[in-house]
């Protein structure tokens, strides 16, 4: 072979390799951008609130990873890739679950705190009527009205110190009150009317 002919192989051989190198080299751009996508998808809770789409990321990741371990770059590329299209779906969903949830919650909240002020103006209501029988009470029925009166004061102070972290539990506080509430009303409503004189009405003819 001549010499000239040489310096023209040796140009393109070294562009063969150069472009070698460039197919075979670590998909180090796509990696970034996938465990960027991946942290995303766990900074918005997709292991809660998206878990299918949690794990079908998690997969990929794993796949990613191997691939390039084994310097199979060609599909770690593919992989890293996939690996950022399924963190972004995982991300989407769970932020969308997270405010469907966050919206269940402050209704279940609102619900708890309506409960509560329903049942605390009931008590205050009562409280009057209880006070105005005054005399009226037996000795029995203040004591019970004194133990009805902690454990109602009581479950309220609880259920309003939950509500804001825990609708649920702030009503299970609440749902021995209202039969407490009815058993006074009767009670207090039956020492305020007019007693009675005793006399039967005259029979008709």
């Amino acid at each position: 072979m001549k010499l000239s002919h040489l310096w023209g192989v040796v140009p393109l051989l070294a562009s063969v390799s150069l472009l070698t190198l460039a197919c075979t080299s670590p998909p180090e751009a796509e990696k970034r951008a996938a465990d960027a996508a991946v942290s995303a998808a766990t900074a918005a809770g997709a292991d809660k609130y998206a878990p299918s789409e949690f794990a079908a990321m998690t997969a990929a990741v794993k796949k990613a990873e191997y691939d390039m371990s084994n310097k199979a770059y060609k599909k770690a590329k593919a992989s890293y890739e996939a690996v950022k299209d399924l963190a972004e779906k995982a991300t989407k969903a769970a932020e969308k679950a997270a405010a469907a949830a966050a919206a269940e919650k402050a209704a279940a909240t609102a619900d708890a705190e309506k409960q509560i002020a329903d049942l605390e103006g009931r008590w205050k209501e009562l409280q009057g009527q209880a006070e105005a029988a005054g005399k009226k009470l037996k000795a029995d029925q203040k004591a019970a009205w004194d133990t009805d009166a902690k454990g109602v004061a009581e479950a309220l102070k609880e259920a309003r110190a939950a509500v804001a972290t825990d609708a649920a539990a702030a009503k299970a506080k609440l749902a021995s009150i209202p039969a407490v509430l009815d058993k006074w009303a009767a009670d207090l409503a039956a020492l305020a009317a007019p007693a009675k004189d005793g006399k039967k009405p005259a029979a008709t003819k």
